[in-house]
């Protein structure tokens, strides 16, 4: 859907997020019910225009907005990856991995014109992306205000449009989702199997959801909600559970020195939080993917052959693993 308007406003400076904010709303507010409009700002003929598409993304939404754009592309580890893909597969030591791409939604021409800032707007203001610890691609911004890239409005600022034109009236809406006040919509629940105990959260994505649940829980926890690392997705640690309880993940090594031989025999234990999906008890159905790339919101991208991304159900399991190696001379004092 196509509007037009054209409206001063003031450009101000943006707040950078490390961590997932949930903003000051009084009263809950239903979740969307199917995919939620993000619109996505043109310059045409001297008038901002908007062309309204639908996803829990917007590299998902962009592609059924009927904006005219193409897909960009970006280089990661030597494989050339398009903007249009949401996961990409590679091989490592005989077999195939999928992982989350990280130049998702990477748009390389606009109505034809390469030569263009992507703007967003939040908390009230526009500002580039880059201002969101130096994002570059618009792909994983979406209507929920318990993320790091939270937008519903994202504008292709051409060069030499200044971006105080852009609107600040006709914008899509943003979704609180975990009110000052009230309960928090049932679409937003998720469930954390951790040990004998259960707990209860509430996210647009599974990492909110799991810091939701230790904070109502009064559980000790780190979870990594940085969504950016080095002006993309941080596809590696976005939902990666640190601490929960006393149990924080670590390598601890012990080391022996055979005087006789002149060697040292060194054992490492690695101890670390595993994730599963749903109430795994055989603990046998591993998560593809951190939880920060997960929701128990429905209107997710599918991929062919690759793990569901709408999950609302999760068992953490202490876990750990022992490796050995044999080292020349006396090393002791490496591992004290």
């Amino acid at each position: 859907m196509r509007m037009n308007a054209l409206v001063v406003a003031a450009l101000m400076v943006a707040c950078v997020f490390a961590a997932a904010v949930y903003a000051d709303a009084s009263d809950a507010e239903d979740a969307p019910t199917s995919a939620p409009e993000i619109k996505f700002w043109a310059y045409e003929n001297g008038n901002w225009v908007s062309y309204s598409g639908y996803g829990y993304y917007a590299g998902q939404a962009i592609a059924n907005s009927g904006l005219t754009f193409t897909w960009g592309s970006g280089s990661y580890y030597g494989t050339t990856l398009s903007g249009a893909d949401l996961t990409y597969s590679y091989q490592s030591g005989g077999s195939t991995y999928t992982n989350i791409n990280p130049y998702y939604g990477k748009v390389a021409t606009v109505n034809g014109d390469s030569d263009f800032t992507v703007y967003r707007y939040s908390n009230g203001n526009w500002n580039p992306i880059s201002s969101d610890s130096g994002m570059s691609v618009m792909g994983f911004y979406r209507p929920f205000d318990d993320c790091q890239l939270s937008s519903a409005n994202i504008a292709f600022v051409p060069t030499g449009i200044s971006p105080n034109t852009l609107p600040t009236s006709g914008l899509a809406h943003i979704y609180n989702v975990v009110p000052t006040q009230g309960t928090p919509d049932s679409a937003y629940e998720v469930t954390f199997h951790i040990g004998n105990n259960t707990y209860v959260g509430y996210g647009s994505d599974a990492a909110a959801a799991f810091k939701d649940a230790m904070i109502r829980g009064g559980v000790a926890y780190t979870v990594n909600l940085n969504m950016v690392d080095n002006g993309v997705v941080n596809n590696s640690w976005f939902g990666y559970v640190g601490q929960i309880g006393n149990n924080v993940p670590g390598t601890y090594y012990t080391a022996v020195y055979d005087d006789i031989d002149d060697l040292t025999y060194v054992s490492a234990d690695y101890a670390y939080w595993s994730l599963y999906l749903g109430d795994s008890i055989s603990y046998t159905d591993s998560s593809m993917f951190m939880l920060g790339f997960m929701s128990p919101l429905s209107y997710l991208p599918t991929v062919t052959g690759v793990q569901s991304f709408t999950q609302d159900e999760f068992t953490l399991n202490w876990e750990n693993f022992t490796y050995n190696w044999i080292e020349e001379g006396d090393t002791t004092g490496n591992y004290d």
